[in-house]
């Protein structure tokens, strides 16, 4: 299952348990699915059928960033974007 497919079936309380899940395998060395997650912080930002997607990628950056800010630092320039879309969720887990 691919990581837009992932995003796609995260709702409700399953956000937060799946952010969790995929930071612990960024954590257990697959690096590249933080870089996959970083463009979904804004996918589609004026659409509110896929906010679910923007703060369940926010949800994982918010873990790695928890624990492992240096995974996260490299990517700063292309997350500040998602601090202009609508959702506060999607803000408030990526600031």
């Amino acid at each position: 299952m691919t990581l837009f497919d992932r995003l796609s079936n995260n709702k409700g309380t399953v956000s937060s348990a799946l952010g969790k899940e995929i930071a612990k395998e960024i954590f257990n060395g697959n690096t590249g699915l933080l870089s996959d997650t970083i463009p979904f912080v804004t996918y589609e930002p004026n659409k509110i059928a896929f906010k679910h997607i923007r703060a369940g990628a926010a949800k994982i950056i918010e873990c790695v960033a928890e624990k492992k800010p240096e995974l996260v630092a490299p990517y700063l320039e292309s997350i500040i974007p998602a601090l202009e879309v609508n959702e506060p969720q999607t803000k408030w887990m990526v600031f």
